[in-house]
């Protein structure tokens, strides 16, 4: 809002840099508690990130991320904003470069996250013949 563009995108690569790194010990607690959780009862765990922001922060989380599902949603939201106005997607501001999902925000992060758990946990169990022989 005040045109210092440079300024605004050396504190904004800054703030992700910051993300990428640190965590809130008790959310990071609670991502490696259900992980484990859900390992002992053989269901796959499912992250879905935040509009706009990297999946890595996510994926970070976790000594051993494999076998679980992540849903980006960082490019699919920046490519809607380059394309649409931020009020069509977002009610307000309160993750900083992002917010509350508009209902054409929440029918962008539903299709996202039903194509990801198609391509990553449907098509593969049926590729490897384990969708009908497992309910879960």
């Amino acid at each position: 809002e005040q045109g210092k563009i440079k300024e605004a995108e050396k504190y904004y690569k800054k703030a992700s840099e910051y993300r990428l790194n640190y965590y809130n010990p008790s959310t990071l607690y609670n991502y490696q508690k259900l992980k484990e959780i859900l390992d002992e009862k053989g269901i796959q765990l499912v992250c879905i990130q935040y509009p706009v922001r990297e999946v890595e922060s996510l994926k970070k989380m976790f000594t051993d991320p494999e076998g679980i599902i992540f849903v980006d949603n960082e490019e699919i939201f920046k490519e809607a904003l380059k394309k649409g106005d931020y009020t069509e997607y977002f009610t307000d501001d309160f993750g900083g470069e992002f917010g509350h999902c508009t209902p054409k925000g929440n029918r962008l992060l539903a299709e996202n996250i039903a194509d990801t758990l198609i391509r990553e946990y449907f098509k593969k169990r049926i590729r490897s013949g384990k969708f009908l022989s497992n309910n879960r």
